[in-house]
């Protein structure tokens, strides 16, 4: 796999080749370009959980990206021969272990593609500028340089919300999904179970808020596959607001 500096080396080599600039890049991959720039200024490790991001976006694969494929073909062709070569080589208990995971991800790929949304006309759909990405994952990075970028979602928009953030990642599956855009509302105080857009040690999260009895906090994913954020400083957790239902 390749180091971080490598991957950047690569993703700019790409960017140059294809005439891509930062701003266009940024758009892409559904970033603000003030957070994309430190990743090419190699001041924040690479974000691999978007990598299938920049893969599409640089017309490449995961793969090529991180060092696992020599060409860049997105045919595929090349890993699906693999595979099957890979395949005939193992008896028969294995080969069944290998269908049965091909199975699952045939099944999680056929989920995902019930969230998408085709939009009928562009009378349907309306352009509007988000304040950034929150993270449905892991973490994404904000702060107050980050520079909104424009979005296009399905009409009409609220008129009443304070915040617009396109989500980054599937942990608040099945009511939030990876590429949506969320509204965000601020409130005055906030209760146990809502779901907030919060900045926690310079990330920021969409995430369901819980409070123990001992008022201690969790950002709570909705989706099992992914871990929750303990709130270990109160005073330093900052929420935006509440999620519109």
């Amino acid at each position: 796999m390749r180091s971080n500096d490598e991957i950047i080396n690569l993703l700019s080599d790409l960017k140059e080749k294809q005439h891509i600039s930062l701003s266009e890049l940024a758009r892409r991959v559904g970033m603000a370009k003030s957070a994309l720039s430190r990743y090419f200024n190699k001041t924040r490790e690479f974000p691999l959980n978007n990598i299938d991001a920049f893969a599409k976006a640089l017309n490449t694969t995961p793969e090529y990206i991180l060092g696992f494929e020599d060409k860049k073909s997105k045919s595929g062709i090349d890993n699906k021969n693999q595979i099957i070569d890979i395949t005939n080589q193992l008896n028969l208990r294995r080969q069944r272990a290998v269908l049965k995971f091909a199975i699952k991800q045939l099944d999680e790929q056929r989920q995902e593609n019930k969230n998408v949304i085709t939009f009928p006309n562009k009378h349907n759909t309306t352009t509007i500028e988000v304040d950034g990405v929150l993270s449905a994952g892991v973490g994404e990075y904000l702060d107050d340089n980050s520079e909104p970028f424009s979005v296009t979602v399905p009409a009409p928009v609220p008129d009443n919300y304070d915040y617009a953030f396109k989500i980054n990642g599937s942990s608040m599956e099945p009511y939030y999904h990876d590429g949506q855009v969320v509204f965000i509302k601020k409130v005055g105080q906030y209760r146990d179970g809502q779901t907030v857009a919060a900045i926690y040690d310079g990330c920021a999260y969409l995430k369901r808020l819980a409070v123990d009895d001992d008022g201690y906090a969790t950002l709570v994913s909705l989706n099992p596959d992914y871990p929750n954020v303990r709130i270990d400083d109160k005073e330093g957790m900052k929420l935006l607001g509440v999620a519109f239902s």
